[in-house]
């Protein structure tokens, strides 16, 4: 009650209080009926008190109160040392050149990454060392308080557990979601995984993406009915079955788009269209890529020959190789090409190979690298999970086909490789009724002159209508027009900034609306992002003004454009699983999945949990109440270590 300042607690004195002890306390009343509860003045704490206690109780806790004042009789260490920004600042400084050698022997010794401390694991772990020692001292080693691998493998068990628990409660309580799905197989166990994950909103927390799971593929083969009986049981496992699932985001395969067929509305992810398209100009014979085709097979071979040779360690940087299923990894075997370019004349020895490198064109090279560069720019927006996207495809779709149009400057090879995406991305990458939605609710994008040409066809306005807007709200009409000025055809120049590119022209123009027609009203308003403004934010502010566009834009805007969360699930296990740590059952890895991808999400929704130990809540109640003894602390831990010695067994990883 306190936490949520119920207007029903009230703080005040006792008629009778005398002692100047009540100078810092006062007590907690509740309806104005007195409780046997006293809260310090000083540092907020809650204390039990009863009137025949007198003053005993705030004795106690003077000793420890953190912000209890020395008296005025005896000098504080402050009078002898000022404490000050510059005297901070150094000691900061000085600890920080003591922490960088021990962490540079720390990844040395461990062989761990440089990047370790960058983690946000590693940080709460530094926090709550901080703690402790300032908990226990430097009387204490640090072996006597570091748990052994095998409890730490059991503790997994158990905060998957729990933190599962609170999923599903949250989960229950959602009106609105979408999943995406994907498989993959382990390089090292070669086991087979499916990931599902979900992704929905929460006008307190924002977009919020949850991993279900990344558990072993045990059905007998990989046909549409297993992939659907599989998502289903995942679904099922969290009370979530799948007719209850508007949409599902996973890649374009015809085992894909056989197992979402029925019941469900299957959006292609727009990254692997995009991937594909460039796997096709490099990997198929067409007449209008083979130049281009030849100049990327010429630095493929290099790039082979030089990591399959000693050469490589003499390079500045690392060459990365072109592989069909990793995205962008043409655009990176190129820029790391590029970077090392100037040092292979004096690398490659083999005289086959000095040849091909001279028969290279380092401009046409640069051409090509600044193209493909957009399409990975347009991935990585597409990309995002912490923003909405959907509503960005068209517009990006758009932009490409309209950089892919001919350019007088470019080499001859390139304005034919140009050619070929210009017809390729109009056919190949396929759009659905809900990037037309996604768009219109865009501000900056409800007047694109090819969305509106597209509305009037296929009258996505009216679909708008009938699939999203009930009967017991307020009425929309659909009779609307739009003035050719609002609307601008996207622009092909050329810019660092792809989606700028794409925004309307915002009219200066007032038109006269009609207060009974949230579209209209919608399309004619000037209502704009505010500055680096969330999408969601922005509805957020009009719910008001439009309510069922509002509902509308929750429904939609959640569904991603990609199902990259699944693929940077997989990347995540891929990284956990590794030549040196391959015993890891796959129940172990989906439990690690889970907990590494939503614990953060979950500590802001229902704050942190007490594991085995509770050493989060004996070190806080320490620093914040006072009351319980050190020697206190040290018999809880010790009896909660021994229950469950008496229950481990030796099955670390």
């Amino acid at each position: 009650m306190i936490n949520t300042n119920s207007s029903s607690i009230t703080f005040r004195k006792p008629k009778h209080a005398k002692s100047v002890k009540w100078a810092n306390y006062l007590q907690i009343f509740v309806n104005d009926s007195p409780q046997y509860f006293i809260s310090c003045i000083k540092c907020h704490c809650i204390l039990t008190w009863k009137p025949n206690d007198g003053t005993n109780v705030m004795d106690k806790h003077d000793k420890s109160c953190k912000q209890h004042s020395s008296s005025s009789t005896q000098q504080s260490i402050e009078s002898f040392y000022l404490p000050n920004d510059k005297f901070k600042k150094q000691l900061i400084n000085s600890t920080k050149r003591k922490l960088t050698n021990v962490l540079a022997e720390c990844c040395a010794v461990d062989s761990l990454p440089f990047s370790v401390c960058r983690g946000d694991g590693f940080k709460e772990l530094g926090n709550n060392l901080l703690k402790v020692g300032r908990q226990l001292g430097a009387t204490v080693s640090i072996e006597e308080v570091i748990p052994d691998p095998t409890t730490i493998s059991r503790e997994i068990d158990k905060i998957y557990s729990a933190r599962k628990e609170q999923l599903i409660s949250y989960l229950s309580t959602l009106d609105h979601f979408v999943i995406t799905v994907d498989f993959w197989t382990e390089y090292q166990t070669k086991i087979s995984y499916g990931g599902v994950t979900l992704h929905t909103y929460s006008e307190e927390y924002g977009l919020l993406v949850f991993v279900l799971a990344c558990k072993p593929f045990d059905l007998p083969s990989q046909t549409a009915d297993n992939v659907r009986l599989f998502t289903d049981s995942i679904l099922e496992s969290y009370n979530l079955p799948l007719n209850h699932v508007k949409y599902v985001v996973c890649d374009n395969e015809n085992k894909m788009r056989a197992s979402f067929r029925y019941d469900i509305n299957r959006i292609g992810c727009s990254a692997h269209f995009i991937n594909k398209i460039i796997e096709h100009s490099l990997c198929i014979p067409n007449p209008d890529c083979e130049d281009i085709q030849r100049l990327f097979n010429s630095i493929h071979d290099l790039v082979v020959y030089l990591r399959s040779s000693h050469n490589q360690c003499k390079l500045s940087v690392k060459l990365q190789l072109f592989c069909k299923i990793k995205w962008n990894s043409a655009y990176s075997m190129l820029s790391s090409f590029i970077n090392v370019y100037p040092e292979l004349n004096m690398v490659i020895n083999d005289k086959a190979q000095k040849l091909t490198f001279a028969q290279i064109d380092f401009d046409e090279l640069i051409s090509f690298a600044k193209y493909l560069k957009y399409f990975v720019d347009v991935t990585e927006m597409l990309s995002a999970e912490k923003t909405p996207t959907i509503s960005l495809v068209l517009p990006l779709k758009q932009r490409l086909i309209n950089i892919s149009k001919p350019n007088p400057t470019d080499p001859e090879s390139i304005m034919k490789f140009k050619k070929y995406f210009e017809n390729k991305i109009p056919t190949y990458w396929e759009v659905d009724d809900i990037h037309f939605i996604g768009t219109v609710l865009h501000p900056k994008f409800k007047h694109l002159q090819i969305l509106i040409k597209l509305i009037y066809r296929y009258d996505y306005i009216i679909y708008i209508s009938v699939f999203y807007v009930s009967d017991s709200q307020s009425d929309l009409s659909f009779n609307f027009e739009v003035s050719s000025a609002q609307s601008i055809l996207i622009s092909s120049t050329d810019t660092k900034d792809l989606l700028s590119e794409c925004y309307d022209q915002i009219s200066t123009t007032s038109k006269a609306s009609d207060n009974n027609d949230e579209l209209k009203r919608y399309l004619q308003s000037i209502d704009s992002l505010i500055d680096n403004e969330d999408l969601f934010d922005f509805w957020r502010r009009q719910k008001f003004i439009y309510p069922v566009l509002y509902s509308i834009a929750r429904d939609i805007l959640i569904v991603p454009a990609t199902n990259t969360a699944a693929e940077r699930l997989f990347s995540a296990s891929g990284n956990t699983v590794t030549e040196t740590r391959n015993r890891l059952s796959s129940q172990k890895v989906d439990k690690l999945m889970f907990i590494k991808k939503n614990v953060a999400i979950l500590k802001k929704i229902f704050g942190k949990i007490a594991t085995s130990n509770n050493l989060d809540t004996s070190v806080d109640s320490t620093a914040q109440k006072g009351e319980k003894r050190l020697y206190e602390h040290l018999l809880d831990a010790d009896n909660n270590d021994i229950d469950n010695h008496n229950n481990s067994s030796d099955d670390e990883e």
